[in-house]
């Protein structure tokens, strides 16, 4: 390898670090009197989002369901498309407790999308540019 090669990758390198940002995510409608946390998750990959592989997220935060809007950070997210989802775990076991295809935990999706449906990607995703920014998102809730 070349030094201008060598120094040309760390260039790379360090461009996109420098360009990896945060993003706030502001939740409403929770209905706290349920307890629990929300789990917040980023996807940047069609697949992992829309096989639910959770292995493969790039983001995530944790929240106290602690009242009717609650708001939490994904740290370092690179630019690119990302697909956001948000579950409300009730009882904290780190599952999506369903009956049959009922929710029984409150769920979103960035762009509102999936009230009715699990949505995939591309109903999903938004376009970040790696600066800090802000997404909202509306939580629903099936009982």
């Amino acid at each position: 390898m070349t030094k201008t090669a060598f120094f040309a990758g760390i260039m790379a390198l360090v461009a996109s670090q420098a360009a990896a940002g945060d993003i706030q995510v502001d939740i409403s409608g929770v209905e706290a009197g349920r307890g629990g946390v929300i789990h917040v998750l980023a996807f940047d990959d069609k697949t992992a989002f829309d096989q639910s592989q959770m292995a493969k997220i790039v983001g995530y935060a944790k929240i106290p369901a602690s009242g009717s809007s609650v708001s939490g950070t994904l740290k370092n997210q690179n630019p690119g498309s990302l697909a956001i989802m948000v579950h409300h775990d009730e009882n904290d076991n780190g599952q999506f407790e369903m009956k049959g295809p009922v929710p029984q935990e409150g769920w979103a999706y960035s762009k509102g999308a999936g009230a009715r449906s699990v949505p995939v990607f591309e109903d999903v995703a938004i376009d970040y540019d790696g600066n800090n920014s802000s997404v909202g998102l509306k939580m629903n809730y099936a009982n």
